[in-house]
């Protein structure tokens, strides 16, 4: 672990992004559902574009098969993004189309645990820049939804003065009405 990933295993800054979109949508929109949905589907898609990038510019050709599965495995969370609502800004996703523009640009170049080259400032700056400009889409769209949340929309909701609607008193056989 050195210092930019968190004891968790992933860089801080994604670290502190996450907590931010969990504490913004999960806390203060008290929608925990739109938070957990945004945060997988936000990192799970950077994740899936940063590695494709990835082999195409370092040619890492053989790595085309563990690429597939991953991005089978996490386009299941940015379609249940889709399903439950959440529509990314697409000004944030501009944004962050060219961030990546840039940084493929200027050659992908970034930082990782372990390396033995210098720290580069400006892969850095690209690196962040692109996620959180992609995060911002995904918190940006998570709050704009207005459904309600499931637990709400499951609940009964109580009849006026105590009548259940569409009951019909049938006095049972034998009983008075």
């Amino acid at each position: 672990m050195g210092p930019l990933e968190s004891p968790l295993g992933m860089r801080w800054t994604t670290l502190f992004t996450a907590l931010l979109m969990v504490l913004v949508l999960g806390v203060v929109r008290r929608r925990p559902d739109l938070a957990v949905v945004a945060v997988v589907a936000w990192a799970g898609g950077f994740e899936v574009v940063y590695r494709f990038w990835d082999i195409v510019r370092w040619h890492e050709w053989w790595a085309w098969n563990s690429w597939l599965w991953e991005a089978a495995a996490l386009a299941g969370w940015v379609l249940l993004a889709q399903a439950v609502g959440i529509r990314p800004s697409l000004f944030w996703l501009t944004a962050t189309v060219l961030c990546f523009a840039i940084w493929i640009a200027t050659g992908y170049r970034y930082n990782y645990v372990g390396q033995k080259a210098p720290f580069q400032v400006l892969g850095e700056i690209e690196n962040v820049s692109a996620k959180t400009a992609w995060a911002m889409a995904y918190l940006v769209g998570a709050w704009r939804v207005r459904t309600p949340p499931p637990w709400r929309r499951w609940q009964r909701r109580p009849s006026p003065a105590g009548v259940e609607p569409n009951r019909q008193e049938v006095a049972e056989p034998g009983l008075p009405r």
